[in-house]
């Protein structure tokens, strides 16, 4: 990896939590099978060594995790690139639609719209003229309906992703089948039986299906970003979310 993802830092605080488990005289394996961890990514926390985690927000969720399972306030090491951090809240602060068609139509009324404004800035040396002159009365109707459409143009992008994942999910109901449909960056953990068959990390517009019968658990982490069912019944993974937005669903033998 071109990153070093384990410093002296993150194996003092991973020594931390390997003596608070010690100290409740518990092994790794029970500690997995009490909460649900997975043995490598505990290890992994208490080795220090975050290379084994798909990504930041997965590493962050485990640790978090560990952490209030052994009753531990510890701070998460700094141990990923700070730059990579910051370009990628960036790139999260401007959610424009990724189809090149709404990119070109918006793209094309934010010119527009700053020409308008560059226009009025330069004849705006006579304040009051510019109050009575009708010509730029209609300039700044013209402006406000340009941003009007921009929002419309915007919010019936959403409501059509919105209406294309629920359609997705529904045209594939099936028996014991659970169907997910991410809109962001997830990870998710399914446990049969107390153990863990499947776990992945999925990024905007990933599907995910499979053939399962109770009793089983499903992890869900960054809760906001999934919407599936199973049976054909709708899965809330928001509502019983904890502040990281982890979720964790148990479904039973009826």
């Amino acid at each position: 990896m071109s990153q070093d993802f384990k410093s002296a830092n993150s194996a003092k605080i991973g020594k931390g939590f390997s003596d608070a488990r010690e100290n409740l005289d518990l092994s790794i394996e029970e500690v997995a099978a009490k909460s649900l961890i997975n043995i490598k990514y505990i290890k992994a926390i208490e080795s220090g060594d975050y290379s084994d985690f798909p990504s930041e927000g997965f590493s962050r969720a485990y640790f978090r995790k560990y952490a209030t399972f052994l009753n531990l306030k510890l701070d998460f090491p700094a141990i990923y690139a700070t730059e990579n951090r910051k370009n990628k809240i960036i790139k999260k602060s401007f959610p424009i639609s990724s189809k090149p068609i709404y990119k070109l139509l918006i793209s094309s009324l934010i010119i527009v719209i700053l020409l308008v404004t560059v226009f009025l800035f330069i004849n705006s040396t006579d304040k009051n003229k510019i109050k009575n002159d009708p010509n730029i009365l209609i300039t700044k109707a013209s402006e406000a309906n340009i941003l009007k459409i921009i929002q419309d143009v915007q919010m019936n992008f959403d409501v059509n992703e919105e209406i294309k994942s629920n359609n997705q999910i529904e045209d594939n109901v099936n028996e014991s089948k659970i169907l997910l449909y991410f809109k962001d960056e997830c990870w998710i953990e399914i446990y049969s039986n107390e153990k863990l068959i499947e776990y992945q990390l999925f990024n905007s517009e990933d599907n995910f299906s499979m053939n399962i019968k109770k009793p089983f658990t499903i992890v869900v982490g960054n809760a906001e970003a999934v919407i599936g069912s199973y049976e054909g019944s709708n899965i809330d993974f928001i509502t019983n979310a904890n502040r990281l937005r982890v979720n964790t669903i148990i479904f039973n033998d009826e």
